[in-house]
C-alpha cells in the first residue's frame, strides 16, 4: 500500500492530488515545503512495520526504510498536536521515571503556557473570596521579572478569613543578591547558598497552590502586578502551565480606606491593627497581606 493511501485513506493517489485545492497539498506541503521532503514521502519497499501511534495513524503500515519517520510526523504533526495557546488549563504527564524524580523533588513536567488575570471587581467575587483565597509574597534581586530572580516565596492560605496553611522557602536561583536587595530583605547571598533551586522549591509551590494555578482559588497580593510579573517569569521560564487569577489589596486599599497617610503594605498594617514579625520577608508579608484582605471584605 502506498504510502500516501496509508495517511490519507483507501482512495487513489491521483483523487487526493485533484483535490489540492481542499487541503491535500496544504498538508503535505505546509511542514515540508521543499520539494525533496514531499517526494520523500512516496518512496516504496517491500517490508513493512507499524506506525508510532504519536503520528495518529493508528492500525496503518508504511513501507520500512525508504520512508522518513520524521517527515511522515512533520507532515502530520497538525493533526496530531494540540496548539499550545488553546492550553488554559494545568496538566501533568509523568512517565514512571519522571515520577521517581519528582518524588525526589526534582523536575515537575507540566505543559507550558501562562496567563494571569487581574480581577478589577471583586465586590462581585465577594462570597467567593470570603470562604478562601490565598495570600501572596515574593523577595527578589531586583525589579526586571525577566533579568531578575525571586529568592523567596511565600503564600498563605485563608479560609473563612482565618490563615490555615502556610508555605514559605528561600531559593537559589543561581544568581547573585546585590548589596541594594539585601538592605530591603536582608536576605544575603550565604543564605541562598545552601537553601533549594527552583526545581526543588516550584514543583512543591504548584502542589501548594492547588487549583489556585488553575484560576478556581484567588490569589490576592499587595500591589499585586509586581509579584505576578514575576511569578509569570519564572513559570514561562520553567515550563509550568499556569491560569491564575488574582486581586490586588493595594488596589482595593486605595478604594475602600481614606484618612492614611498612604496605602503601603505596613501602613495598612497598622490602620487593621495587623501585627507583622518580619517585614519584607515572604512569608510573613504574604500572611499580613492575607489579614488585609480579609479586613476589605468587611468593608465591601
Amino acid at each position: 500500500m502506498d504510502a500516501l493511501e496509508i495517511m490519507f485513506g483507501k482512495r487513489s493517489i491521483a483523487d487526493k492530488i485533484a483535490e489540492s485545492k481542499e487541503g491535500y497539498k496544504e498538508e503535505i506541503t505546509e511542514d515540508a515545503k521543499d520539494k525533496h521532503v514531499a517526494d520523500s514521502l512516496i518512496k516504496r519497499s517491500d517490508k513493512k512495520e507499524k506506525v508510532p501511534d504519536k503520528t495518529g495513524l493508528e492500525n496503518t503500515s508504511v513501507k520500512k526504510t525508504t520512508i522518513n519517520k520524521t517527515d511522515i510526523e512533520k507532515a502530520t504533526v497538525k493533526k496530531a498536536t494540540v496548539d499550545k495557546k488553546t492550553i488554559n488549563r494545568t496538566t501533568i504527564n509523568r512517565t514512571d521515571r519522571e515520577n521517581d524524580k519528582a518524588d525526589k523533588g526534582k523536575d515537575l513536567v507540566m505543559a507550558s503556557g501562562v496567563s494571569t488575570m487581574q480581577i478589577k471587581s471583586v465586590e462581585k467575587i465577594k462570597d467567593k473570596l470570603s470562604k478562601r483565597y490565598i495570600a501572596f509574597d515574593t523577595e527578589t534581586t531586583g525589579f526586571s521579572a525577566y533579568n531578575d530572580r525571586i529568592i523567596e516565596l511565600g503564600a498563605v492560605l485563608f479560609e473563612d478569613g482565618k490563615a490555615v496553611k502556610s508555605f514559605g522557602s528561600l531559593v537559589n536561583a543561581g544568581k547573585r543578591v546585590p548589596a541594594s536587595a539585601t538592605r530591603v530583605n536582608n536576605i544575603t547571598n550565604d543564605m541562598l547558598a545552601d537553601s533549594p533551586k527552583e526545581d526543588v522549591v516550584y514543583p512543591e509551590f504548584v502542589e501548594f497552590l492547588g487549583d489556585a494555578i488553575t484560576g478556581d482559588t484567588i490569589i490576592c497580593a499587595h500591589n499585586a502586578s509586581f509579584d505576578m510579573r514575576f511569578l509569570s517569569a519564572t513559570f514561562e521560564r520553567l515550563g509550568i502551565d499556569a491560569n491564575i487569577k488574582f486581586v490586588d489589596t493595594l488596589a482595593l486599599c486605595k478604594k475602600y480606606v481614606t484618612g492614611t497617610c498612604d496605602h503601603k503594605q505596613p501602613t495598612m498594617a497598622q490602620h487593621f491593627n495587623i501585627s507583622q514579625q518580619d517585614a519584607h520577608r515572604a512569608q510573613s508579608d504574604a500572611l499580613v497581606c492575607g489579614g488585609i484582605m480579609a479586613e476589605l471584605l468587611k468593608l465591601m
